[in-house]
């Protein structure tokens, strides 16, 4: 998949090839078709002294669930928040942290 990263406060953003991460135990496995960018992701790139995985709210497709998952299932659609690594083509969330689009 690709995800969105950088090196340094203030550096330029670029993209990087990566594994297509998993779910774990109460977790969403999302395609993300959408993605927040939103002013402390900004600031975050500018600011923060070490680089951060960016991006935290999401809005997509369900491809696979983790163990213990109750409230969805594959080809549900959600939205929700991930707590960085969502400026990517894949994105992990917590069940408790992603609501359904109607």
């Amino acid at each position: 998949m690709r995800r969105v990263r950088y090196d340094s406060p203030g550096g330029p953003l670029f993209m990087e090839k990566t594994d297509i991460p998993e779910p774990g135990p109460g977790q969403l496995l999302v395609r993300c078709a959408a993605i927040g960018v939103t002013l402390p992701v900004v600031r975050k790139v500018r600011e923060a002294p070490e680089p951060i995985p960016l991006g935290g709210e999401v809005a997509g497709e369900v491809v696979a669930v983790g163990a213990e998952v109750t409230r969805f299932r594959a080809g549900d659609r959600v939205t929700g928040l991930c707590f960085g690594h969502g400026y990517a083509d894949y994105a992990v969330l917590d069940e408790a942290m992603a609501s359904p689009v109607p």
